[in-house]
């Protein structure tokens, strides 16, 4: 099968991430895949950068029309059976691009929600796609969202054994701009440094972005206490010293952050109020915390911290978690299988293998 990989994003997000990756994971498969993104952008470059055998194509031009144009003219020379694209705008731009000639597959990005509140169908920009082309959407009701982890990257990885103790650090990953729920997580984690002097708390984020939540931090006596850190930190490493992750972010962000945390057996907090907080089993593989309810949780990770047996039978079940329900090995396979239902082709239909039980 012939894949298009489209967006028009000009920022390197674990949202856009998860859209290359899978699509050099169906590469890997043996699907054609090609990225198209943003002519001479940083998100062309990143591309290059993590994927080099990734086939990667810039949208000439600026604007809806031209890019188009550009897309259009990608499409009659690459003809590919399906197109994927994870925002409307750009499965508007897919569609006009595409018409008859390949189906396009909408991934919807974690707490992401249909205009005003209103139906996905009754978008203007949906109703059109649809018009123009064979149309899908896939991940609104479940969620379609995971992340490769050290497993599937290498192999093989090394699991903690329970005799070692907890990790004295706190990891927190906050939205772009701080609000509430990084606070109340600010004032956990200040609390919790009365209990545990030795206690790390590590900002996940870009130095610039955090500067608001670094002010709250220095406010609350952390200064001496907070570390930054790159969010690849958390998703690229194959292990990291940490007694929780705290997600104040939301969406895609959130949703792979907290699988990311999962798959290397660590707890984490959510608040409930979070779309991705139904990825954590409440006390089972981590928290999920009422908006304000700073006391609670800060009993909840200080007996964490001092209870290692209690540490790792919620790492081994948050890891067992993230296999089970949120497996990237099916995740992809969830993508080939609803692209190849897109693309309407008969050739396609004929040579893709059958999937059988053993």
């Amino acid at each position: 099968m012939r894949v298009l990989v489209l967006t028009t994003a000009a920022v390197w997000t674990p949202g856009i991430r998860l859209l290359i990756t899978l699509g050099a994971a169906l590469a890997a498969r043996g699907d054609v895949v090609t990225v198209a993104c943003l002519s001479g952008g940083a998100l062309e470059r990143c591309t290059e950068a993590a994927f080099p055998r990734l086939s990667v194509r810039g949208l000439a031009g600026q604007g809806m029309f031209a890019h188009v144009r550009s897309a259009r003219a990608m499409i009659a020379a690459l003809r590919p059976d399906a197109v994927l694209v994870q925002s409307e705008s750009d499965a508007l731009l897919a569609a006009m691009a595409a018409g008859r000639r390949a189906g396009v597959v909408r991934r919807w990005r974690v707490g992401e929600e249909a205009p005003g509140g209103r139906p996905a169908t009754s978008s203007w920009r949906t109703r059109v796609a649809s018009a123009c082309t064979r149309l899908t959407a896939w991940g609104r009701d479940p969620i379609a969202v995971s992340w490769t982890g050290p497993e599937a990257r290498r192999g093989t990885h090394d699991h903690a054994t329970p005799g070692e103790g907890v990790p004295a650090a706190l990891w927190i990953l906050p939205p772009a701009d701080h609000d509430e729920r990084t606070a109340v997580a600010l004032r956990a984690a200040a609390r919790l440094v009365g209990r545990h002097p030795s206690l790390r708390i590590v900002l996940l984020g870009e130095l610039a972005a955090l500067q608001a939540t670094r002010v709250h931090a220095a406010s609350l006596g952390l200064t001496a206490f907070v570390q930054i850190a790159p969010v690849d930190a958390l998703l690229l490493a194959d292990h990291i010293d940490a007694a929780a992750v705290w997600i104040t972010a939301d969406g895609d962000t959130g949703a792979i952050a907290a699988i990311a945390a999962m798959q290397r057996g660590i707890p984490v907090v959510v608040p409930g109020a979070l779309s991705c907080s139904s990825l954590v089993a409440p006390r089972i593989t981590g928290f999920v915390t009422p908006d304000a309810d700073g006391p609670t949780i800060v009993a909840e990770l200080a007996r964490l911290i001092s209870d290692p047996h209690e540490y790792h039978v919620m790492g081994e079940a948050a890891r067992g978690r993230a296999a089970r329900v949120h497996s990237w090995p099916q995740f992809v396979e969830d993508a080939a299988d609803v692209l190849f239902r897109v693309s309407g082709s008969p050739s396609v239909s004929s040579a893709r293998p059958t999937v059988t039980s053993a």
